[in-house]
């Protein structure tokens, strides 16, 4: 039996062409909310306003930033926006010791909002992130 969040494109395929069993979760858990999608152009105060309303629930927000040689830049944006979030900045051009600190650091609720690359696609379970922008 193997379980994936994200299906790895071997093993996906495998199963699409019938060399392995395939189940497929149809049901979300319960108490947990449809997905809501917005796309909409970049606006600062909209940011500020996601933050803020996702802290003030308890939450704690993904930032999705792609490109690790202006993160940094993203980190002071942050601040700026929201002074009062506690930022952490992951990606994969981390030594590992330090990103499995900031990552356990975030699950551990020392940090509101994780600026990361794509690397959290990588199928994390974090029930306290409502939250992706």
């Amino acid at each position: 039996m193997t379980l994936t969040a994200t299906p790895i494109p071997r093993t996906l395929h495998m199963g699409l062409v019938g060399l392995r069993d395939m189940s497929t979760i149809e049901t979300p858990p319960e108490d947990r909310f449809p997905v809501q999608t917005y796309v909409v152009e970049w606006d600062e105060e909209l940011v500020q306003d996601a933050v803020h309303r996702e802290l003030g629930r308890g939450g704690q927000v993904f930032y999705v930033h792609n490109r690790v040689q202006s993160i940094e830049a993203t980190q002071m944006l942050l601040a700026r926006l929201v002074p009062e979030a506690r930022v952490a900045v992951a990606h994969g051009q981390m030594p590992e010791a330090v990103l499995e600190r900031t990552m356990l650091g975030f699950l551990e609720g020392e940090y509101d909002v994780l600026l990361a690359t794509t690397i959290i696609e990588s199928g994390l379970d974090m029930p306290r992130v409502n939250t992706l922008i």
